[in-house]
């Protein structure tokens, strides 16, 4: 399969009819909607039919997800948001990876399909994590101090969680492969997505407001707990899991950029 763009109406079909399935899954707010349409469109026309497929295997695999795992992804409401995804969620998620293509389109520069394949891989693979990570029955360790955590508290690993993560930074390996690229191109930008979901629990860890609930004690990434205010006790108060996310986006993008150029 080559990796020529798509024409606007192929473009829009396609971009529709994933909203359509997002909106019917309930798995987008309204504003979500619009921005995964537009972003969907962007990658279409920009990345051709293999970006397409990149970004809808890794939106039905994170759906999937969230309905395996449902409440159990987060057993104790530490999570300071759920549910469906909004715009800032959407764009912290998938925005670089549309920037990426948008780029490469602009200044004829193959080598931002690869930067958006690495930026997807990071995408699913942290996805998965975070979702299935709390199914594990066995501990789960913050990935800096190896100290064990709540599961579903950010910043915190499991061997559940990183086996899910490599497999969905893989999968998204095996479809760049669609773009006509070698083997070990392909496994490059996988092993760059998989980098990138750890570096998102060591900012979750180091950088991630987190709360202390003077009711019940415990961490928390919420404001409010047990009906109480809670109080900050490490990270950074600006820094949500939306931040984390666009930072460990933002740091493959990065990485993958740098490997591209030292490839030429």
């Amino acid at each position: 399969m080559t990796a020529g763009v798509l024409q606007l109406p192929a473009a829009l079909l396609l971009s529709s009819a994933l909203a359509a399935l997002a909106v019917w899954k309930r798995a987008l707010t309204p504003g979500g909607t619009a921005l995964a349409w537009l972003l969907c469109v962007i990658i279409c026309l920009c990345g051709g039919l293999p970006a397409f497929l990149i970004l809808a295997v890794t939106f039905l695999c994170t759906v999937g997800a969230d309905r395996l795992a449902g409440e159990r992804a987060d057993p104790h409401g530490l999570r300071r948001k759920s549910g469906r995804r909004d715009a800032v969620r959407v764009f912290c998620n998938v925005g670089l990876g549309g920037a990426a293509l948008l780029l490469g389109g602009l200044l004829r520069e193959p080598g931002f399909r690869f930067v958006y394949a690495a930026v997807l891989a990071e995408t699913l693979a942290d996805s998965l994590a975070s979702k299935l990570g709390p199914l594990s029955a066995g501990r789960t360790v913050d990935i800096c101090t190896l100290r064990p955590i709540e599961k579903g508290l950010s910043g915190g690993v499991s061997l559940w969680g990183t086996t899910a993560s490599l497999l969905g930074a893989a999968l998204v390996g095996l479809l760049s492969l669609l773009f006509g690229w070698p083997l070990r191109r392909a496994a490059l930008a996988a092993l760059l997505g998989f980098a990138g979901a750890l570096l998102d629990s060591v900012y979750g860890s180091l950088l991630q407001v987190k709360y202390r609930c003077p009711v019940c004690g415990s961490l928390t990434e919420r404001e409010r707990c047990c009906g109480a205010v809670t109080g900050r006790v490490k990270g950074l108060r600006p820094v949500n899991n939306d931040g984390v996310n666009l930072l460990s986006n933002l740091s493959v993008f990065a990485l993958a950029l740098a490997a591209w150029a030292a490839e030429k």
